[in-house]
Order: C-alpha cells, then structure tokens, then sequence
C-alpha cells in the first residue's frame, strides 16, 4: 500500500510540474504578424454595399439569448483565476419592411450545459420569430452557439430557402452536425460561392474571413445614415484582441482546430484598419462590455422588432 501511495504521489506531482510548464505556452498565444495579406478595403465594402438594389437598412438590434461568465485565462490568455463576462447575441439588421439576421444562439437546454448564466427566453423567442421573417438569414461562422438556433427551429424547412451559408460553411459536416443540423436540409442547401466579398443584400457585405472556422466570414453592414459596422465573429473573443492586437490562447484554439495563423493575420489587418477607420464600428460577438456601450450610445437597439 506504501508503495501504492509513493506511487500516487510521484504522478500527481510529475502531472502538476508538466501543467505548470505547459501552461504558459497553452494559455499564451501566437505572435501577430508585423504585415498581413489579408484584404480589408473599405472603399470596396462601400461600393459594394450599393450593389444589391433597394434602400440601406435603417437599424441594428440585439437579442442577447445568453449571458455568462467564463474563465478569463481561457478566454483572454494568461495564468490567472479570474471570470471574464461573455454574451450570446442574435442580430437584426432592420428594413423598412424586413430583417436580415446575423447568427442565431440555441435554446435553454444547450447553454445550461455548456455556457450556464443568465439565459433570456424572450429573446430567444425574437430570434426563432425573426428567423421566419428575415429575407437573408447569416452565421459569422459554424459553431453551435452561432447556428443551432437556426438547426432547432421547428419553422427551419420554411426559411431554409433565405439561409445564406456559404460553401465552405455548408460542407463542414463535423460543426454542423454538432449544431445538430438536419442532414436533409444541409445537402438540400443552395450555398453561396464567392472569392473574397459578397454582396448579400441592400446595405449588407460578406467578406470571408477562415481561421477561427473554415466558413468565418465577417459581415460588414452601411445604415442608411451611414453609420458603418463590421461583425467580427469568432475572428476576436474581445475587442482587446483587435485593439493589441492578440490572439486568443493556444488551448481553446488547438481544441478548436482553428488556423491561428490566418486568425492572427486577420487580427493585424483589422488593428490596422480600425486605426486608419476610426468611424468604423467593430462588433465582437462575445465583448458583453462592448455590447453594452453600443446600446448606451443608441448605436444598436436593445429587443428585436
């Protein structure tokens, strides 16, 4: 029995020392590049955000489905003990006479297993409800808390026609069946094919962004009052990380199999365009502290319509 327990104790300490050796490398992350190839030009965004015919949309909302809090060493990097807050917002990019909606979280049962917090089910409820209506429906990207709202809808055959995915979105079988995505609708899909930007509707521009995801892209979105945002996704977990600029630790992304590299290139173009685009405003899904200057300022509305 003594040599049982020498034994224990010998392999907690040696899984203790590797953790503490590992750690710094797992919980920092990859270097920015001092340059980057990757295209972000705003006066192509602007001349293609006119190319779709009709009026710009007038207003952005927001329906926060979730709010929670996560370990912030796993979300911001570094060895520290804190919680950092995260949210799970849908979007709606108001017409005058329709939506168009950027992701969709899921329901109650998912986020109390992955993301316990404070979960809204009236915003939920808006979200399933712009889905029907919406004339375009877009995820920045394949993970669940961006799609299975759409993957759970009981109206999902009904709108299936207006979800705009993209190829490299409507081929990644392994998220997509994770979202618990109905395989006869995915191959049912008509996906979207372009080279670097899309224009989707009135007012509205996909720019493919993958790294984080295959699929990712950011949404880039011109009110009619000029105001202009770009939905980020996943590209960035918190504004910091564009403002750094720095990407998010190793851990989370090995665990993801995301491109770091092409994410950290993509965070130098988009530190570098928020320099030179001061009026551009950035929109990280998860930044809760974002989030809420932006419906402070009335720059996006706090329920959908």
């Amino acid at each position: 029995m003594r040599r049982f327990f020498k034994f224990l104790a010998g392999t907690i300490a040696i899984v203790f020392l590797l953790a503490m050796v590992s750690a710094p490398f797992l919980l920092g992350s990859v270097t920015i590049p001092e340059h980057s190839d990757y295209q972000l030009d705003l006066s192509t965004l602007r001349k293609l955000s006119e190319q779709t015919p009709g009026p710009r949309p007038l207003r952005i909302n927001a329906a926060v489905v979730d709010d929670a809090m996560a370990p912030a060493a796993i979300f911001l990097g570094g060895i520290r003990f804190d919680r950092h807050r995260m949210v799970f917002p849908a979007y709606e990019v108001v017409y005058s006479n329709t939506v168009v909606v950027i992701d969709a979280p899921p329901g109650r049962e998912f986020f109390a297993k992955a993301f316990p917090g404070t979960f809204n089910q009236k915003n939920y409820d808006a979200e399933q409800a712009a889905l029907k209506r919406a004339r375009a429906i877009v995820i920045t990207h394949e993970h669940a808390d961006h799609l299975q709202g759409i993957a759970e809808s009981p109206a999902l055959t009904e709108f299936a026609s207006h979800l705009a995915l993209s190829r490299e979105q409507r081929d990644d079988v392994r998220w997509l069946s994770a979202a618990k995505f109905p395989e006869s609708v995915r191959t049912a899909l008509h996906p979207i094919d372009y080279d670097h930007y899309y224009p989707l509707a009135p007012g509205v521009v996909l720019i493919k962004a993958p790294g984080h995801t295959v699929g990712s892209h950011i949404v880039y979105v011109r009110l009619a009052n000029n105001s202009e945002f770009l939905f980020l996704g996943d590209v960035a977990w918190d504004m910091e990380q564009v403002t750094i600029p720095k990407c998010r630790p190793r851990l989370p992304g090995l665990l993801m199999r995301e491109d770091s590299g092409q994410v950290a290139a993509e965070l130098r173009t988009l530190h570098d365009f928020a320099l030179a685009n001061s009026s551009v405003h950035f929109v990280v899904s998860h930044d809760g502290s974002q989030l809420d200057g932006y419906q402070q300022a009335g720059l996006i509305g706090r329920s959908f319509e």
